[in-house]
């Protein structure tokens, strides 16, 4: 039997870059990074951590623009692979978020999530895991879905998993972050941003119709298209919202 697909997949993010016609698997791309790292200094010799970078897109936008030297990584090897032949400046590994300690990069000035926080099962494990790879007064800076309350009653569902297995809850995050030893700053609301975001996304998809069945089928363009414009509208109904998350290292 072939393999089950999912968006998370090397395929699934072929198929994100394609749509959104850059190496980028979240929401809002450029758009999105220059907002979450609007705070941010730009100092080309910080070291800057993207966790769960994809096909690289992300970090190295990042470094091209002098926030930065930037290391990526994820836990999916054609990615990486992908990320390191595509883009030469940024380093580029292959390394779970929760096996941070085995990296010899770092500590990292600032730390990134850009659509990753909501696929980690542990929030507080990753949390900490990050902070053993942070320098003293590191910035983390997490730009997700987020679940208002009642999001896991009625999950959005990819067959018989979770799309968005674990959204941020926002009650409770302040005293999470302290345990693992960051400081939440501020939370900024982006439900209407989202909302736009996906809006052109879904016409992205169904204008790119013609690639996507030739990269990977009738079938998973359906299962894409079914899956997003149920992400639009669970947007829409205030079922899962988005936002930007900053937190520091406790006592930076």
């Amino acid at each position: 039997m072939p393999n089950p697909f999912f968006m998370n997949s090397y395929l699934g993010k072929q198929i994100l870059s394609l749509v959104r016609e850059g190496d980028f698997a979240h929401a809002g791309e450029e758009e999105a990074i220059a907002l979450a790292l609007a705070p941010v200094r730009q100092d080309p010799d910080q070291l800057i951590l993207d966790a769960g970078c994809g096909r690289g897109g992300t970090a190295a936008y990042m470094q091209a623009k002098g926030w930065g030297r930037v290391t990526g990584i994820d836990i999916e090897p054609n990615s990486i692979a992908y990320a390191t032949q595509t883009y030469p400046e940024p380093t580029f590994l292959r390394c779970d978020i929760s096996a941070l300690a085995a990296l010899d990069e770092g500590p990292f000035d600032v730390i990134t999530l850009f659509n990753v926080f909501y696929a980690l099962p542990d929030h507080e494990a990753a949390l900490l895991s990050l902070a053993g790879r942070a320098a003293a007064a590191a910035r983390l800076v997490i730009f997700d879905y987020v679940d208002p309350g009642h999001y896991q009653d009625d999950p959005l569902m990819d067959g018989d998993i979770a799309f968005l297995p674990n959204p941020v809850r926002l009650d409770g995050l302040g005293e999470i972050m302290e345990g693992a030893g960051w400081k939440l700053e501020t939370i900024d609301d982006l439900e209407a941003d989202y909302v736009r975001w996906y809006v052109a996304l879904v016409a992205k998809i169904e204008a790119k119709r013609e690639e996507i069945v030739a990269l990977a089928g009738e079938g998973i363009y359906e299962h894409v298209l079914s899956l997003y414009a149920g992400l639009l509208g669970a947007l829409r109904e205030g079922r899962v919202g988005g936002a930007l998350i900053y937190a520091r290292m406790s006592g930076g």
